[in-house]
């Protein structure tokens, strides 16, 4: 079942972590800062999470957690 978090909640509760969201609300709808989603996967790797958003599954979108939300590292090779 999906948890409903805002980005500092999940930032917080799943510190440099990989996630699999899903109905994710925008600030002021600019389609590029997450304010809220749904966080589906928490046990998947960078590259599984990937795999999924390229091919539509379960309409994710992988997100890494860190205090300013950017992705650390590459996502590496499919």
């Amino acid at each position: 079942m999906a948890e409903r978090l805002t980005r500092e909640q999940m930032a917080e509760k799943y510190p440099n972590t990989w996630l699999g969201l899903n109905n994710i609300k925008y600030v002021n709808n600019d389609g590029v800062t997450l304010e809220s989603a749904d966080v589906v996967y928490t046990d998947k790797s960078s590259n599984e999470l990937l795999r999924m958003q390229i091919t539509g599954t379960d309409g994710i979108i992988r997100w890494y957690t860190n205090e300013n939300g950017l992705p650390l590292g590459s996502a590496g090779v499919l």
